[in-house]
């Protein structure tokens, strides 16, 4: 029951989280400014990390049921886990970090801008 309940939150999540994905992803084609891309770029490997997590936790579950159904360990999982969680934080840092460039008029603060609308 337990497994069960974390396959759903997890996939819950994985939901919840390609709200801002989207939102992020079309600021981004609207307005190209990079730091939008790599926000969007966090939330999308943030759902793609949940939903193979749950994957992960359904094999564990089946394997436990059946033994010879291929299966994925909890240390592989972890790594997993781990990495996935190392990109998320990096993109999200770069999001926050990317310097955007000078305006057409040179004042600070225009950012990244599409050219003449």
């Amino acid at each position: 029951m337990d497994d069960q309940l974390t396959i759903a939150i997890r996939l819950l999540v994985a939901a919840c989280a390609l709200i801002p994905f989207v939102v992020f992803l079309v600021s981004y084609l609207r307005t190209r400014m990079t730091r939008l891309l790599f926000a969007a770029l966090g939330f999308g490997v943030y759902v793609v990390k949940e939903v193979l997590l749950a994957g992960g936790v359904f094999t564990i579950v089946v394997n436990a049921k059946n033994p010879h159904a291929p299966t994925v360990t909890h240390s592989q999982l972890a790594l997993l886990e781990a990495g996935l969680d190392l990109a998320i934080i990096v993109l999200f840092v770069v999001a926050l970090l990317w310097k955007q460039g000078a305006s057409e008029d040179g004042k600070a603060g225009a950012g990244d801008k599409k050219g003449s609308v």
